[in-house]
């Protein structure tokens, strides 16, 4: 089958500015490039796996619909370090310039663009789509041509990983999360429901119309939490599902074909920034994406 990588540029992006030492030098234009180095260094190592399609979608700066649907959303969240944010423009502009295709859209976020991307390819059923993100919420995706790799934890997770995992099926992961207060993106979820209350009733009620159908039969204190909590449940689920792109959307697969610009990537990544330990990586990759494949007849 051919394979469609896509990427969370964010999650990369802050996995590699947590994840390395500060790198200074008095050449370049940015107090520090750490992000910058370890971003491309492990998005160029997926090239080595040689996908027919690769994307990188991007969160847009501005607010999105799940701001204007609740002003608190993600309000909690601390502002990124002063030397990350600049970091970020220029990651967007290298990718654009080695060739990497990517999609940004004013009021939708990376996960909309994410699944949007994965649903035109699931239209086809010669291709497996590989989305490269640490969102759980992206776990509603998963199919049988559809897999989910978290880079931070270096996991995969297949549809018959998550219901060993859950319990349940992948497509119910937004009813079970509907029930969870999300620190991370200040979705109030039902109050006092837990992770092990919340996958109990999932599996066996099936989502949230199955749950508020059947309160009668749930019993104690956790029947006055579902029904104190119903309307955030259900308003947490509004935030929660992630929404196919207008324009994205209606678009095939063929701006996600890719040819890599390797005298770009050695102006930039070797002679500007001098990442001379990427030279090896990058003479590596350009000989294997330029020599062609045996194909077998047999």
């Amino acid at each position: 089958m051919k394979k469609l990588y896509i990427i969370d540029g964010s999650a990369y992006l802050y996995r590699a500015y947590y994840g390395l030492p500060p790198m200074y030098g008095p050449e370049w234009e940015l107090e520090n490039v750490n992000a910058i180095f370890g971003f491309f260094k492990m998005i160029l190592k997926l090239f080595q796996e040689q996908p027919d399609y690769f994307v990188i979608a991007w969160d847009a700066p501005q607010k999105t619909i799940r701001h204007e649907m609740f002003t608190e959303y993600k309000s909690n969240r601390a502002s990124s370090p002063e030397d990350f944010k600049p970091q970020v423009k220029v990651a967007k502009q290298l990718a654009a310039q080695i060739g990497i295709p990517a999609l940004e859209i004013p009021g939708y976020e990376a996960d909309d663009l994410i699944a949007t991307v994965a649903t035109i390819a699931e239209k086809d059923d010669t291709i497996h789509s590989f989305i490269y993100s640490s969102d759980k919420d992206l776990k509603q995706m998963l199919t049988n041509t559809c897999t989910f790799k978290d880079p931070m934890k270096g996991t995969e997770t297949t549809p018959g990983d998550f219901r060993v995992e859950y319990g349940f099926d992948p497509q119910q992961i937004v009813d079970y999360l509907s029930l969870l207060w999300d620190a991370s993106d200040n979705i109030p979820g039902v109050r006092w429901i837990g992770k092990k209350w919340a996958q109990k009733l999932i599996k066996e009620y099936g989502d949230l119309d199955g749950i508020y159908e059947n309160i009668e039969s749930i019993k104690g204190a956790t029947k006055q939490k579902l029904l104190d909590g119903k309307d955030s449940a259900y308003y947490s689920k509004k935030l929660i599902v992630l929404h196919d792109v207008p324009g994205v959307i209606d678009a095939g697969l063929d701006d996600y074909t890719y040819t890599l610009n390797f005298d770009e990537m050695n102006k930039q990544f070797i002679k500007h920034y001098d990442f001379k330990s990427m030279q090896k990586n990058l003479d590596a990759l350009h000989k294997q994406l330029n020599t062609p494949q045996m194909i077998s007849l047999f």
